[in-house]
């Protein structure tokens, strides 16, 4: 009696659960942004943009220059942010509104690549465009208004775009590295040399051209903001201090030896992580990879995008972040984790080919980016027998609304930790009256020492 009840009212209930789903996204987001630390960059990022959207000058409030060569997140990072500062003058409202902004964004680029899919549910998409990003480590980075995931998101959605529209693709990997987070250039380069054809000169030059765009547009606005003299120091500075600077990579690059990854290894911040981030930054890509390459010619056919695009989009920073540079944040394996977690769900989402073996290994992978151990165990033991020992369990219910079910009880256990932890004061006077004052940036940096 229960099945047919189910069965019968069964969009109803998934509906119920995809609402109470979105409505604890925004508890989330909106608790989380009382728990944030302050942080100079964060204030950094919207100063400097509320600047760039009311007179051009990319300045901040304090450290640098206008258009320094060391603002390294973008002017499509904060866009959210300044609007909510500009609504409510309220640290707080901006980082929530910038969140939306980001979750805005995927949405609408995803519903652009998959609304003729035959399996395209907008129910579907709207709440895996919200989860999508709460499953990549340091989530909380669209909320300090900082360049990682909206520029690995855009970067991730124009390989799905290349296929019928290469010049917007490849206009789009250009706004992800020169808007975004320039570390972009990496896969954005890779995936560009991958589709140059020998045989076809003028035409991959010209396609190529619209990569370029984005910088085009953004030098030559630095050019006549700063001055010719500036804008000399300023390509000097940024391209001597990419070479120079130790977590660029460039130097680990010049002595490059199995000693160099090691001695990085060794120094680096992962020896303070957890398993579970440690597993998702260096565990999960290889498997997504092995899966996807199995799966090519099914995948390419039902998705439209090769295991080369995909192997290039993630083995650049990749090989970048366990090779290369000697911090390892945990901030910049969003550049690649975020490609595994939005490939994995648009796979879900969106193919049918996938044998259930094959799904299989691509949930267990999912499941990692779960925030309690609990919940990993008891999602694949169900999804295991979902697959091996309940076959009549198929014709009840869709693996998408058991993937629905865990991926909630995942959002209400993150709430539950948020609302434990401490919250800070965000509102200060001296910013209401002048955001780039000096006695506003002393009020917000003092709150993190108290």
């Amino acid at each position: 009696m229960l099945v047919r009840l189910f069965q019968k009212n069964k969009v109803k209930i998934i509906n119920l659960f995809i609402i109470f789903g979105l409505f604890t996204v925004y508890q989330v987001v909106v608790n989380t942004s009382y728990i944030l630390k302050p942080w100079e960059d964060e204030l950094i990022a919207l100063t400097s943009s509320v600047n760039f959207f009311n007179n051009l000058n990319f300045l901040p409030s304090n450290s640098y220059g206008n258009f320094s060569y060391a603002l390294t997140s973008g002017i499509i990072s904060s866009i959210g942010g300044v609007v909510g500062w500009e609504l409510t003058e309220s640290f707080a409202s901006a980082r929530v509104i910038n969140f939306f902004y980001v979750f805005t964004v995927q949405f609408l680029m995803a519903m652009y690549i998959f609304k003729s899919n035959k399996n395209f549910n907008l129910s579907y998409l709207l709440f895996f465009s919200a989860i999508q990003i709460l499953l990549v480590p340091w989530w909380f980075s669209t909320m300090y208004l900082i360049g990682e995931i909206i520029s690995t998101l855009v970067f991730v959605n124009a390989l799905f775009i290349f296929k019928n529209n290469p010049k917007l693709s490849l206009f789009l990997m250009g706004v992800s590295v020169i808007f975004g987070k320039f570390l972009m250039i990496i896969p954005s380069v890779f995936f560009l040399a991958s589709k140059f054809r020998i045989n076809e000169v003028k035409k991959s030059i010209y396609t190529s051209s619209y990569f370029f765009i984005p910088f085009i547009s953004w030098y030559m606005l630095i050019y006549f903001k700063i001055g010719s003299n500036e804008f000399f120091e300023y390509l000097n500075n940024f391209f001597g201090t990419l070479a120079n600077r130790e977590d660029s990579g460039v130097q680990s690059v010049l002595k490059l030896s199995l000693n160099t990854i090691i001695e990085n290894l060794q120094k680096s911040e992962v020896s303070q992580w957890t398993y579970a981030s440690i597993l998702r930054a260096a565990v999960t890509p290889i498997l997504f990879l092995g899966i996807y390459f199995r799966n090519k010619e099914k995948l390419f056919n039902e998705l439209g995008v090769s295991f080369t695009s995909v192997f290039l989009g993630i083995v650049g920073t990749y090989g970048w972040f366990w090779a290369l540079t000697p911090f390892k944040y945990i901030r910049q394996s969003t550049h690649f984790v975020l490609i595994v977690v939005f490939l994995s769900f648009y796979i879900i989402l969106f193919t049918a080919s996938l044998d259930k073996f094959y799904k299989l290994l691509l949930l267990v992978n999912i499941s990692l980016f779960l925030s309690d151990i609990k919940l990993v165990l008891v999602f694949n033991v169900v999804i295991f027998l979902y697959y091996f020992s309940l076959e009549n369990l198929k014709d009840i219910v869709s693996v998408e609304f058991i993937l629905i079910i865990f991926l909630v009880l995942n959002l209400v256990n993150m709430n539950l930790e948020v609302q434990e932890k401490d919250k800070f004061d965000y509102e200060f006077n001296s910013c209401v009256q002048d955001l780039f004052s000096e006695q506003c940036t002393d009020d917000y940096l003092s709150e993190s020492t108290n």
